[in-house]
């Protein structure tokens, strides 16, 4: 090496290797250069002929616009290794940092600034190429830019370049270019044919064709792009984290709000439209993933909070004495007033984000209302204090320190467990329930303000128990209008798309799981008052009964709709032939799917010529399938390749994670994945050892068939519709040629607008879907009672 060194050989290499377009010689020089940098016995690094030389090769190299994935990859990988050495030292060797002295000679041009500045650090600028790469080429180029950055926050002259220089910039521009070529499109939430969810199958969604200049969110072209897009945010966030000057991050953060948030991202929201598969299923969706992607709190509040229009606090920072400060003072005063400039961009001041979502739940097109409500519950579930102070009207709930009693928590209970046995009195209901409750436990151990909640005892309160928690004096005002348009939906329960009440049940349950918020006045009865009535004959109810009620009422907006949907299910009982019998096969189906999934998990998959044609042997398409038993088997073949488990983003080795039962299939079926390292369509979830117990030990009675026609399951069912659905009975799933929606019946417009017409199929899985709702409400109000210390037992 020290031959190597002293008769620069290098020189020679990258000359050969700069000489022609030949790729193979490019990877060899970067091969050779990559030894040079690793050996110990010379340290290269120090000498500036050698860095220079790879400095020119390597811009030769990158100017070529046909290279190969794996060439790019070589020379990310490179420049990655040049960054790693350079981490290692106390600071940058004047080879690789060289900066001008003379600030009166600076260039005023934002070109002539760029090729300075890439004189002065040109690593920084050669990485930049590559961060946005798919694969190991932009792994490396991250993880280089970042090791870089680092450094900068231990020598105040690299963190000054950083400031002044155009990086900052140019991750912001890329970023927008990237969200620029997403939003650009529109998008279905529609799945393709071949990939449709057991779920989704027995709905009357089934028969749509996706809109002509739709692309749907599930495509792979789609998937890629949003994917890069994430990984871009993701990588500044990394920054944001990884970086120790507070200059640089505050730098990053003014160029992400005005050269990305204000200019694109919020407008893009502003002017989507919802007419003809508008842009609002995009742009809501791609902010949803946003939001899922990022745990940043910096980045998040920094959205939430202009787009809410929420009063931002402005940091009172130390007297601007060193040179990066002020360096970064004078660039931010640049940003706000080119921002200034622009008077045409729309301003929360006029539009909230609490204003779009209003809107876009009373939308007529059915995916803008999944795409808004599934926003609502990620901000719910993962940002929840922008939920309690900006989205929704809170109001206090008496004293902090007052509690439940027994005697209401039980009733309440119980009302909800009648619901559920009135809709279907199934063995298998317990164990269901089971199976809630362990999923609530996780769900609200995992909540972000679930830290606070949860607080260990006092040891010096050790004698009185008592635990310091803060105290949970709010709850939402059933007044509140975002409220009100989730219970209108939930009181259109059976008539809704099943992907809104999917996306429903899972913004409920968000709201739901957070413990600075009590449920009293929305969920559960206000101001610790509840009227229930239950049977005459309670008394001699005996403990083979699970859940027993004729008659009850309580005080509670959600309460009541519930009650109101299970009555409209009963007088379906008498109206539709052999209601029970399809409604238990219907479970039946969902249930046995579960259970073939969990036995699946624990089994490793063998691959043989002689499985693989029985497969074919025994595979047979969900539409020529003859009976619903045959279903059952084709049915839980597709699901094995999509978990509709899309609740918590928990892509870590959890020895012990939430068991797979059936409120996880159908409460939660993952609507519009999010890109992420691992595909979060294939989440592996262990089986309940209580429903594993439940199918070897529990002996169900054989379901009768059914005496009504072979294609009763498409017979159309008549069913009243909530005012604010009225609009829209047509386009979501009615008959078009039913008389009911004709426009020659204009006459009667006014009596007919109130109903609408669905399949008996579609009725039955929205009717499974809301009875294990209303089994993980309970769960949630169990759990909370214990977890949350609010029960009395006096």
């Amino acid at each position: 090496m020290r031959d190597v060194s002293t008769s620069q050989v290098y020189v020679l290499v990258t000359s050969i290797g700069s000489a022609g377009p030949n790729e193979e010689i490019t990877k060899e020089a970067v091969r050779f250069l990559g030894l040079l940098i690793d050996s110990e016995e010379v340290d290269f690094i120090e000498d500036c002929a050698f860095a220079d030389r790879l400095v020119s090769f390597m811009r030769t190299a990158t100017g070529t616009e046909s290279m190969v994935p794996d060439t790019k990859s070589e020379i990310a990988e490179l420049l990655f290794a040049i960054a790693a050495k350079l981490r290692q030292r106390p600071s940058i060797p004047k080879a690789w940092f060289r900066p001008s002295d003379d600030a009166s000679r600076r260039p005023i041009s934002r070109t002539s600034v760029r090729v300075t500045k890439s004189q002065e650090f040109p690593l920084v600028y050669m990485l930049l190429e590559y961060v946005h790469h798919d694969g190991k080429t932009g792994d490396f180029a991250r993880t280089g830019l970042l090791y870089l950055l680092e450094i900068a926050g231990r020598a105040e002259g690299v963190e000054r370049w950083v400031v002044e220089s155009e990086l900052a910039t140019m991750m912001a521009s890329s970023v927008g270019a990237l969200y620029s070529q997403l939003s650009s499109s529109k998008v279905s939430l529609e799945y393709p044919k071949d990939k449709i969810p057991p779920i989704l199958a027995f709905s009357d969604v089934i028969g749509r064709d996706h809109p002509s200049d739709a692309e749907s969110i599930h495509s792979t072209a789609l998937q890629a792009n949003l994917a890069t897009f994430i990984s871009s945010l993701v990588f500044w966030q990394d920054v944001l984290e990884r970086c120790p000057s507070h200059d640089i991050k505050a730098t990053l953060l003014d160029h992400f709000d005005f050269l990305f948030l204000r200019p694109l991202l919020y407008p893009s929201l502003v002017e989507s439209s919802d007419k003809d598969s508008g842009s609002s299923i995009a742009v809501m969706t791609y902010f949803t993933n946003i939001l899922e992607s990022l745990s940043n709190t910096d980045m998040i509040r920094l959205m939430l909070h202009y787009m809410l229009g929420a009063p931002t606090q402005s940091s009172q920072g130390s007297k601007p004495s060193r040179p990066s400060t002020l360096a970064r003072r004078r660039k931010s005063e640049t940003l706000i007033s080119n921002s200034a400039l622009r008077v045409n961009d729309p301003s929360p001041d006029l539009i909230t984000l609490t204003n779009i979502l209003h809107g876009y739940l009373r939308s007529s097109n059915q995916q803008t209302v999944t795409a808004s409500l599934r926003l609502l519950a990620v901000i719910s579930r993962s940002w929840h204090q922008f939920a309690n102070t900006a989205l929704m009207k809170v109001q206090t709930a008496g004293r902090a320190s007052e509690r439940r009693s027994k005697s209401t928590y039980d009733q309440e209970l119980e009302v909800l467990y009648s619901l559920a046995e009135e809709i279907l009195d199934d063995d298998a209901l317990e164990f269901s329930y089971e199976s809630h409750l362990q999923d609530a436990q996780t769900m609200l151990e995992s909540h972000p303000c679930a830290a606070q909640q949860l607080l260990p005892l006092n040891i010096k309160d050790l004698e009185k128990m008592t635990l310091r928690r803060p105290p949970r004096q709010r709850t939402i005002a059933p007044e509140d209008p975002l409220l009100a348009t989730l219970l209108s939906l939930l009181e259109n329960f059976l008539v809704n798309n099943i992907m809104v009440n999917l996306s429903l049940t899972e913004a409920f349950a968000a709201l739901a799981s957070c413990g600075e918020t009590r449920l009293e006045g929305w969920l559960l009865a206000s101001e610790f008052e509840t009227t229930v009535h239950i049977g005459a004959n309670n008394h001699n109810n005996s403990d083979d009964t699970l859940f027993s009620s004729n008659k009850r009422h309580v005080t509670s907006p959600v309460f009541a709709r519930l009650e109101s949907l299970v009555e409209r299910i009963g007088r379906l009982k008498q109206e539709v032939q052999d209601y029970d019998i399809y409604l238990a096969e219907r479970r039946h189906i969902f249930r046995v799917g579960g259970e073939i999934d969990d036995a699946l998990a624990d089994v490793p998959p063998r691959v043989s010529h002689e499985s693989q044609d029985r497969k074919r042997a025994d595979q047979k398409p969900l539409a020529n399938a003859s009976t619903i038993s045959e279903r059952v088997a084709v049915s839980s073949d597709v699901s094995r390749s999509i978990s509709p488990r899309g609740r918590q983003r928990d892509h870590s080795t959890n020895h012990h994670p939430p068991p797979k039962s059936l409120v996880g299939r159908l409460s939660h079926l993952r609507i519009s994945p999010s890109p992420s390292r691992s595909n979060p369509l294939e989440r592996i979830h262990s089986a309940s050892p209580l429903r594993k117990q439940s199918t070897s030990s529990m002996t169900s009675s054989p379901i009768p068939s059914p005496k009504g026609p072979p294609d009763a399951l498409r017979q159309k069912v008549r069913l009243k519709v909530a005012p604010t659905q009225r609009r829209h009975a047509r386009e979501n799933g009615g008959s078009e040629t039913s008389s009911l929606y004709s426009e020659a019946s204009s006459l009667r417009c006014d009596d007919l607008e109130d109903f609408r017409e669905v399949s008996l199929s579609h009725l039955l899985t929205n009717v499974i879907i809301l009875q294990e709702f209303i089994l993980e409400l309970a769960a949630i109000v169990q759990v909370r009672a214990s977890l949350f210390d609010e029960l009395s037992l006096c």
